[in-house]
């Protein structure tokens, strides 16, 4: 397989698909499927027409993303990976444009059930909150285990005009409510998920929660007010300030740390995660300074390395909140990765990441992780 991963800056969508397209052609004959992320400035109405119009092909797929990378650097703008098959490999396009619908759970566990023995890397939208539970039944209904061929992101957007731009784009469709899944045949793999955050402090139960909205903790302290504390000494208080210190839901099973979860928004009843969340669980905050995460994507690269060893190219599916944490140091974890890997790497910035559990039982979103795909074409 040869894959090569491209950028454009330009303004308008048009003319940075005219200057991916010149790219692309002084590079490739012929090339089998293209991926694009895409910030959500360039809109959307009119994405899917331009992509057939200027590649004039349907073997693509796109969605939204704050930024993405391209090998080395992180881009806003839009960025290509273009995959030419060299030996028996093939990519598969399974999409949904709406999980509301009835039949959908069934038809996507049926579709990954059957093709248990192949990669699936799966790409949705914010979708209203519900694209975490759809995960969560998704991976309720799966018959097979281990369950570590799957892995994803949610596209990462910003709201206009009451939309929230995270969506996908294939065959001429804009997916505003589902997700596309590709599915990867005749190819080795290996997927490890990179956490760095440590848990500090004292253990909240959560005594009343609603999807992704956390109300009242321990006997009935509203966890709102203690997450403004959090914020008082701040002269122009942000959000983004806690995403130093998601919180870490913890596995009462088997005692390790099942999950992080990121604020989202800090209301006067409520905090909203970019996660579910559950009645019962225990958290603590959690912590860890940009070295600390670098170091872990440095452990999980080498022991992708270890498994396949000359990858033919990689996917970050990194979340925002972990990329702001990163700081200054944001592009150091491209660099870890194409440097161990020595391939290129394709990737976004998520609003949450999809991907196995430590013991490959099940599927799970994920927060303030990035999760890495290695692919080989067999």
């Amino acid at each position: 397989m040869i894959v090569e991963v491209f950028s454009s800056n330009k303004k308008s969508f048009f003319f940075a698909l005219k200057e991916l397209k010149d790219k692309i052609d002084n590079r490739f004959d012929s090339y089998d499927f293209l991926i694009f992320s895409i910030h959500p400035k360039y809109g959307y109405q009119d994405l899917p027409y331009l992509i057939e119009k200027i590649f004039q092909t349907n073997n693509y797929a796109g969605f939204h993303a704050v930024n993405a990378f391209e090998n080395e650097n992180i881009v806003e703008g839009v960025v290509v990976a273009v995959i030419k098959f060299e030996k028996e490999g093939k990519i598969n396009l399974f999409h949904v444009e709406d999980i509301d619908k009835e039949d959908v759970l069934e038809k996507t566990s049926n579709y990954l059930n059957v093709f248990k023995d192949k990669l699936h890397a799966i790409i949705g939208g914010f979708c209203k909150e519900k694209f975490g539970l759809f995960i969560e039944k998704l991976s309720e209904n799966l018959n097979y285990w281990p369950v570590k061929n799957v892995i994803g992101g949610i596209s990462s957007g910003n709201e206009e005009n009451n939309e929230m731009l995270t969506y996908q784009f294939v065959d001429n469709i804009v997916i505003k409510n589902g997700f596309f899944i590709l599915t990867f045949d005749n190819v080795e793999y290996n997927i490890e998920v990179a956490l760095g955050f440590k848990p500090y402090g004292i253990t909240y139960e959560i005594k009343k929660a609603d999807g992704y909205k956390l109300y009242t903790v321990d006997d009935g302290k509203n966890f709102s007010y203690i997450a403004q504390n959090f914020l008082r000494n701040f002269e122009n208080p942000d959000i983004r300030y806690l995403w130093y210190c998601p919180i870490n839901i913890l596995d009462e099973e088997d005692g390790y740390v099942a999950t992080l979860r990121t604020f989202k928004e800090v209301s006067k009843d409520y905090v909203e995660f970019f996660g579910q969340i559950k009645e019962g669980q225990h958290f603590k905050l959690s912590f860890a300074t940009p070295e600390e995460l670098l170091e872990e994507d440095l452990k999980i690269a080498k022991q992708i390395k270890s498994i396949i060893n000359y990858p033919d190219f990689a996917i970050d599916f990194s979340c925002i909140a972990r990329q702001y944490v990163l700081e200054d140091k944001q592009n150091q974890e491209p660099e870890v990765y194409t440097s161990v890997l020595n391939c290129p790497l394709f990737g976004f910035f998520t609003f949450g990441e999809i991907g196995p559990d430590k013991y490959y039982k099940k599927l799970k979103l994920y927060n303030e992780t990035s999760l890495l795909l290695a692919v080989k074409e067999r």
